[in-house]
């Protein structure tokens, strides 16, 4: 308060990119930015107001588009069937809708996720995820030398970021710190710059693409690319087109983060997955499971499984997902350089699993 006021926020609008339709975003990536800002001029009561508005957002959201929904689309069978959608998302992965299933926060961020349990009396929940899959892809289609050799090598990147980041030697790493720097592990390979980052994150940035200069040379291929063509293609055969796309001051060019983003995302999650989810259908039917493949989230597949068919489908989802490389070469021509892992979490429920086994 000042002089019986409340003070105001004195945040200052950057331009068109602050407004929407209804006036000013209020949206996650534009709330954290000006938390940056109000926390550079030392204004406390700006951050706090921003992160209370932030946590707010989020609430509303988890309680309208996930537990309102489950609640209203479960069938009186208590079967929900969620809407995929193959057309919607631009990188060509599948969306969900009525409800949404695809954007759910992880683990214990999420406890309605208890609510989804098996059909059959005794029956479980297996999630099996590949592994670092768009780190990889990143690789396949840069052909970077480095993220090669640290993938074939069994390299923890998250400690490397967190040894950037916090300026100590990986060995000093601890679980909190790797824990924290996950969140910019991956964010160069989609187009990320840290420019709304602290210096101490701006460095890990900076330090990344000394690291992996065989992927900042691909990102310079993709962006010259569409400078003269205005497409990006992927092994898959599928484009991406970037009209009237110009030469930026820094070298990068309009649209970049998308040009660079795309081809990663979409080979990861809109070709290999849903080839990995045909090759669990066909193995499934020819094996007779009585477990049924219920769910892709972005980069895993979710079965529910039957009792006494747990290792066998398991198994059956690794093949699928690990051996999807044979799919890539019968279908589109291409054979992948690097290895595909898969990690795979059992439970009663989708939120309460731990770590199954694969032999």
């Amino acid at each position: 308060m000042e002089n019986g006021k409340v003070a105001g926020l004195k945040l200052i609008p950057e331009g068109p990119r602050d407004a929407s339709i209804n006036g000013f975003k209020t949206d996650k990536a534009t709330i954290n930015r000006l938390v940056v800002q109000a926390e550079t001029k030392g204004n406390l009561q700006a951050v706090q107001f921003l992160k209370a508005m932030s946590r707010l957002n989020a609430i509303s959201t988890y309680l309208d588009s996930f537990v309102k929904g489950i609640q209203t689309y479960t069938r009186p069978d208590g079967v929900l069937h969620a809407q995929f959608n193959q057309c919607t998302t631009r990188t060509g992965r599948l969306s969900s809708s009525n409800p949404n299933f695809q954007n759910q926060p992880k683990g214990g961020k999420f406890p309605v996720r208890k609510c989804v349990v098996s059909r059959f009396e005794g029956g479980q929940i297996l999630e099996i995820d590949f592994s670092g899959l768009e780190f990889r892809v990143a690789g396949e289609l840069s052909r970077d030398p480095q993220i090669i050799e640290d993938i074939l090598s069994g390299k923890d990147v998250h400690k490397q970021t967190a040894s950037i980041i916090n300026q100590c030697d990986v060995g000093s790493v601890d679980k909190a710190m790797r824990q924290n720097a996950k969140a910019y592990t991956f964010a160069p390979l989609y187009g990320g710059m840290g420019a709304n980052e602290p210096p101490h994150v701006q460095t890990y940035f900076n330090e990344y693409f000394n690291i992996y200069a065989g992927l900042k040379r691909w990102h310079g291929q993709l962006m010259d690319g569409v400078l003269k063509d205005g497409i990006v293609r992927i092994p898959s055969g599928r484009e991406f087109y970037f009209p009237g796309a110009k030469r930026l001051r820094g070298g990068r060019i309009t649209n970049a983060t998308a040009v660079v983003n795309y081809p990663v995302q979409s080979f990861a999650t809109a070709d290999i997955v849903p080839l990995a989810c045909i090759r669990a259908l066909r193995i499934f039917k020819e094996k007779q499971f009585k477990s049924k493949l219920v769910l892709t989230v972005h980069d895993s597949i979710v079965a529910d499984v039957y009792p006494g068919e747990e290792q066998d489908v398991a198994q059956a989802l690794k093949w699928a997902m690990e051996d999807v490389g044979e799919e890539l070469q019968e279908r589109f021509n291409y054979t992948p350089v690097l290895p595909l892992d898969v990690e795979a979490e059992i439970g009663l429920n989708w939120m309460e699993t731990s770590v199954m086994a694969l032999d």
